[in-house]
């Protein structure tokens, strides 16, 4: 008898918004994403985002997370 493994891996969902212009401002970078998608996402509550990259196996992205703590919260971790 041969045991079957039941791995349950989720697939996540992704959304392209396809290519953006990434804008230089003395030095930061900016990048444009559109309102609707980004209230769909829950970000018109809030004006801020626990930005994070996240680097696994070959993959490098960037997450960004709505947040309603204060700035100072966000720094300290």
């Amino acid at each position: 008898m041969q045991k079957i493994k039941n791995e349950s891996k989720s697939v996540p969902v992704t959304t392209d918004f396809g290519v953006r212009k990434v804008l230089s401002q003395n030095f930061s970078r900016l990048v444009a994403l559109p309102k609707t998608a980004l209230s769909n996402c829950g970000f018109d509550e809030t004006s801020r985002v626990s930005v994070v990259l996240v680097q696994e196996n070959q993959e490098k992205y960037i997450k960004l997370t709505p947040t309603k703590k204060g700035l100072e919260e966000v720094i300290k971790k």
